[in-house]
């Protein structure tokens, strides 16, 4: 039941996201939408950025444990739908006080992702190198850059980004 409040949460801020400006969106507007009380919201959230934390982190965890496997391309797919489905989020947290809370919540993303991935693909040598940390800091860091410059744009297209990433990816070896 928990996760279902939960979900129901973040749907109503990503509803509200559409037409309300990023920071004017509040605890009170969302437990309106779905006719909860305060207390419900607060027993599942310290705020609405912990409710953020959250709509990010269960996504990534459902990308990377769909695709526990060395093809890139299984990955890319539910990253395109993921970055879809927050592109009005991320492109209103640009001018909000929580875009960097948004860069950061989209860099671990990817971070989590990209290391399950080179583990499946390179295994425990990759999982315990000294250079692991560093070279998945590196990528996040850069490939979240990329998502930034795109939701910039007037039109993102996630599509050819993760396309041109899995070629990278492709070519890449460790």
């Amino acid at each position: 039941m928990s996760s279902k409040t939960k979900d129901a949460i973040v749907s109503a801020f990503l509803t509200l996201v559409e037409s309300e400006d990023f920071d004017r969106i509040t605890v009170t507007d969302l437990v309106e939408m779905c006719d909860i009380s305060r207390q419900t919201f607060y027993y599942h959230f310290d705020d609405i950025d912990q409710m953020l934390c959250y709509a990010f982190d269960k996504e990534t965890v459902q990308i990377h444990t769909a695709h526990e496997s060395d093809i890139w391309t299984s990955y890319a797919e539910d990253y395109v739908a993921f970055f879809n489905k927050f592109d009005v989020l991320m492109r209103k947290s640009l001018k909000s006080i929580s875009f960097v809370l948004i860069y950061k919540l989209i860099t671990k993303s990817f971070a989590d992702c990209l290391f399950a991935y080179f583990n499946y693909k390179k295994g425990e040598q990759f999982a315990t190198a000294k250079s692991t940390e560093y070279l998945i800091t590196l990528l996040s860091g850069a490939f979240s850059s990329l998502i930034v410059s795109e939701i910039q744009k007037e039109k993102s297209d996630y599509a050819d980004v993760f396309g041109k990433l899995t070629a990278a990816l492709t070519d890449f070896t460790l």
